[in-house]
């Protein structure tokens, strides 16, 4: 399956940013949880918070394009 590459870096793009958005939120929550003494809940969601992170850098690590096999390349 063909893929267009600004597709593939937009997607990527959507799923950084869903991770972003999903990490800030969770660390809101464990900073609520931590001043409540919820400990457990605390480290499961500093997990989550850790994946997603772990998540958008892979992402952003990705490169959509192979070098000199580029559409543009000539």
């Amino acid at each position: 399956m063909v893929t267009n590459v600004s597709e593939k870096d937009k997607t990527l793009q959507e799923v950084i940013d869903w991770c972003e958005r999903l990490e800030t939120e969770g660390r809101r929550l464990a900073y609520a949880l931590l001043l409540q003494n919820e400990m457990d809940a605390y480290g499961a969601v500093i997990g989550q918070v850790n994946a997603y992170g772990k998540i958008a850098d892979h992402c952003r690590s990705m490169s959509s394009e192979v070098p000199n096999q580029s559409e543009d390349a000539k």
